[in-house]
């Protein structure tokens, strides 16, 4: 479990570059959103160039976001350029593979690369051009990438430079290797993904088949959040929100209009207000405004320490702002993930139920954008703004502030009690109990112990002796990261943080001594 928390470490960089993308995709979608244009109705050119040049930088390094761990993760762990380089060229030679080898008879929503690496090249006749795309394997490839290069350049550590050979050093090596293995796993992705695919179009046929069932859209939901983990949330954003599995509807005029959104435009336009458009967007609402809020403000309330609370506060309240002005949730659902994996599956539990409760309760607010999904930003308070004037539109809105109030004082509740009581418990077999004694031990006993803070994945220690600290110990307990300044140590434990700080509090208010 500590290796995979360490993976906080690793990726706090791009987790603050993707942070900054939504900040950037939020304010570019809010300055030309369409859905406001009675409030400001912008028209200056130069204004909507900047906008439209920050909402795609925006979306393209959350597109990127993936690769930005991988690169970071190659770097960290071998401080070295060139598994970086050669893990790059493994996802691109994976990448041509599947291009060249793949069949072209799936859904378009099944192709997609990260890198928008396409060909287009004359077929069997020269007046017959063909454009290929791979298939979006999202983050699997990335993954696989990773052992292989893993794999090669530690392989090529122990070549041997000897016999006709001889002339490749040890990173010609690794790269020659990468390539190889890199061809058959591009090879196996070719003729493999097809099953995948077939599954997928099993699973989303069964949906289509009765999308206003709640069962279907409580499985509907949890599959869409977990498809943005892994890079895939264009396959079924393109399937139901834009394409026929997500619903038609046809306007005055015989126009068709294919997927939630476009179906939710179009009965908007006629006046119409209903629950059989908009269903796939409405929960976002929910999860941005109170879901992301609730979480945050539980994390927040678990810095004991004034000096993290005031140094926190500003991110905290930016954080918040965002999640409700801008809306995006993937920032917060991937630090859950890392930090507090049960508490991330009960998250997508709250966000399957409310899919599955707004259309019992007959809640549709839905959403319309122009553009590219990948600036498709649903769910903010902006967005909002046009329903506030529909009288219509007041039972939606009534019920929607009610369960939204509702789910963020849970979540909150949740949140402060998963990592007060329950985050020793999923992958460690220790009572926390027996894990205080290790860690206070490490720390040289309660006696060396001075002043003790935490937050939900650290921890802050002042000590009277800092020389009987065993780090080796520490680290044993799960301590990935131990930093040293001049007020003591902050040790990063990870969830386990809160509860080994209570324990230690409590233990220590039990002796007169200390």
């Amino acid at each position: 479990m500590a290796k995979w928390h360490a993976m906080l470490e690793y990726i706090q960089f791009p987790l603050k570059v993707l942070f900054f993308a939504t900040i950037l995709l939020g304010i570019g979608n809010s300055i030309i959103n369409p859905n406001i244009s009675y409030m400001w109705d912008v028209k200056n050119e130069v204004v909507i160039l900047i906008s439209e040049m920050m909402r795609y930088s925006g979306g393209f390094l959350i597109q990127i976001f993936p690769l930005l761990v991988f690169l970071v993760i190659l770097t960290r762990k071998f401080e070295d350029a060139v598994p970086v380089f050669i893990g790059f060229v493994s996802y691109v030679v994976i990448s041509l593979v599947i291009l060249f080898l793949e069949n072209n008879d799936a859904p378009s929503y099944f192709y997609g690369n990260m890198l928008g690496i396409q060909i287009s090249f004359h077929a069997d006749s020269i007046f017959e051009e063909v454009t290929r795309i791979p298939y979006n394997t999202g983050i699997l490839s990335l993954i696989i990438a990773y052992v292989i290069t893993m794999y090669s350049y530690l392989k090529s550590r122990h070549y041997s430079m000897h016999g006709i050979l001889s002339f490749i050093d040890h990173d010609a090596w690794a790269m020659i290797l990468s390539v190889f293995f890199s061809v058959l796993a591009g090879i196996v992705f070719a003729f493999g993904w097809p099953l995948v695919i077939t599954g997928i179009n099993y699973f989303y046929s069964f949906l289509a088949h009765d999308l206003l069932s709640p069962i279907n859209l409580f499985l509907y939901g949890i599959s869409e959040r977990v498809s943005a983990i892994f890079s895939l949330q264009e396959i079924p954003r393109s399937a139901f929100w834009l394409g026929e599995l997500g619903g038609s509807a046809t306007d005055n005029f015989g126009i068709p209009y294919l997927g939630d959104v476009n179906t939710w435009y179009a009965y908007q336009n006629l006046g119409i207000v209903t629950t059989n458009a908009g269903h796939l967007l409405t929960p976002y609402y929910l999860i941005n405004i109170f879901l992301i809020p609730g979480f945050l403000l539980g994390y927040y309330s678990l810095v004991d320490s004034k000096r993290d609370r005031k140094r926190y506060f500003l991110f905290f309240v930016i954080a918040i702002a965002l999640s409700i002005i801008c809306g995006n949730s993937l920032p917060m659902e991937i630090l859950m993930l890392i930090l507090a994996p049960l508490l991330y599956i009960v998250y997508l539990l709250i966000v399957g139920l409310l899919y599955a409760g707004l259309q019992m309760a007959g809640v549709s607010i839905g959403y319309w954008f122009e553009g590219s999904l990948m600036v498709a930003n649903p769910g903010s308070l902006l967005d909002l703004v046009p329903f506030f004037r529909n009288p219509d539109m007041s039972y939606s809105f009534g019920m929607m502030i009610g369960i939204g109030l509702a789910v963020m004082l849970v979540f909150f509740l949740l949140t402060r009690t998963y990592f007060k009581h329950f985050s020793v418990s999923l992958f460690n077999l220790s009572t926390r109990k027996e894990i205080t004694h290790r860690v206070v031990k490490a720390l040289g006993g309660f006696e060396n112990i001075r002043v003790l803070t935490s937050t939900p994945d650290k921890l802050t220690v002042e000590l009277h002796h800092r020389d009987k600290v065993d780090f080796d110990a520490l680290r044993a307990e799960g301590a990935y990261l131990i930093l040293e300044s001049k007020d003591g140590y902050l040790i990063r434990l990870g969830n386990l943080s809160t509860v080994v700080a209570k324990e230690i509090k409590k233990q220590m208010k039990q002796l007169p001594s200390v």
